[in-house]
């Protein structure tokens, strides 16, 4: 029989319960407290087998930062240990963050850099690092540049079956042919697209625009996975709503939630959503507020794939209700110890003093 905290055990939402697990660890794999550099945020994880590569804004601020770079852990895929190595992405004067991980066809590995600068507008174009010897040694950061008329500032995640990699990307209106969809909302920010490629990410095509597809609400933060024929995908609203839908081969969506009206401890979008399956059931992973004015938690919904409604919901943490000043952004990986299956999700968190790259881990069997 499963355990279960009896603060999680009741806490009405929508048509489920907020649960939280009886047994947690917590690791911290990267301290900034004492660096230069203080803070770290917005780590991405990539898990090669042998190792899993983290990689991780290193600045001063959340934003506005010059000389801020993207770093790089590397995680024993066997003991766990963390070896912090040096920073795969530095360009003077500029702000390297949110880097998100690719893997092409070809066996090169990628991470996409949401490249700035301190005065507004920021973005000043999507950047590329590329290793093309799995993921030991990367090249120099490099412009994606303009895609079918279109410079995009933003990459959120990317998918590769067969040759073909997908990817889910934003415009910005200061870059080369971004549009907005709604101005009042946010003056910079434009439409999420999706782009293809065909060539290992040598070069892009635009495929749909997800913003026309969900209606023309304004997203941001986007994630997707293939399911069946089509691909389910998860964004953020910038109007404080959660969006979960289901979109065809092409890109067009046929079905979509509104998960912050159908669900109680959804009061806003979640932050840098992750949509994934295990073990044959569908996730979705993120910072999330469950009642208005309340702290930040990370939670984790499981969902029907085809009636798009949550099913669970557990807390990962803070159920405690503590200040969480920033955090939560996370990504997760599994590891088998022991004869049980081992959740681990690495994410930054942020109380009273400098953020700090953790990673929690769980029975899997408990929380799926």
């Amino acid at each position: 029989m499963r355990e279960w905290t009896l603060a999680g055990l009741m806490l009405a939402c929508g048509l489920c319960a907020q649960e939280v697990p009886a047994n947690k660890t917590v690791d911290v794999l990267e301290d900034g407290a004492r660096a230069e550099q203080p803070y770290l945020a917005f780590p991405a994880v990539l898990d090669l087998g042998a190792e899993i590569l983290v990689s991780f804004k290193r600045g001063h601020s959340h934003a506005a930062d010059p000389g801020a770079v993207l770093d790089l852990l590397r995680i024993d895929g066997t003991s766990g240990a963390a070896k912090a190595c040096p920073p795969i992405a530095a360009v003077s004067g500029e702000i390297m963050q949110m880097g998100e991980w690719a893997r092409f066809a070809n066996g090169d590995i990628a991470t996409y850099i949401d490249a700035q600068r301190s005065k507004q507008p920021s973005r000043t174009g999507l950047a590329v690092a590329r290793s093309r010897d799995g993921g030991k040694t990367f090249g120099p950061v490099e412009r994606v540049g303009v895609i079918d008329g279109v410079e995009y500032g933003y990459a959120f995640e990317s998918v590769t079956r067969g040759q073909t990699t997908w990817m889910l990307v934003m415009t910005f209106t200061n870059l080369t042919g971004g549009t907005f969809p709604q101005r009042l909302l946010r003056p910079v920010a434009g439409s999420v697209d999706v782009i293809r490629s065909e060539d290992s990410g040598g070069t892009w095509r635009f495929v749909r625009s997800l913003t026309r597809e969900l209606g023309g609400v304004s997203i941001n933060e986007s994630s997707f996975a293939p399911c069946g024929d089509g691909f389910l995908v998860a964004a953020r609203g910038y109007d404080a709503r959660q969006w979960l839908a289901y979109a065809d081969a092409e890109f067009h969506v046929t079905r979509k939630v509104d998960l912050t009206k159908d669900n109680d401890t959804i009061t806003g979008h979640i932050g840098r959503p992750r949509v994934f399956i295990r073990d044959g059931r569908w996730y979705l992973m993120g910072r999330n507020y469950t009642m208005p004015k309340t702290p930040m938690r990370l939670s984790l919904f499981r969902f029907d794939p085809e009636t798009l409604s949550i099913q669970r919901h557990v807390v990962l943490d803070n159920d405690e209700g503590r200040k969480v000043a920033d955090g939560y952004y996370a990504m997760p990986y599994w590891r088998e110890q022991d004869g049980k299956t081992r959740f681990h999700v690495v994410t930054y968190k942020r109380g009273s003093g400098a953020p700090k790259i953790i990673r929690l881990s769980y029975d899997w069997e408990e929380v799926r």
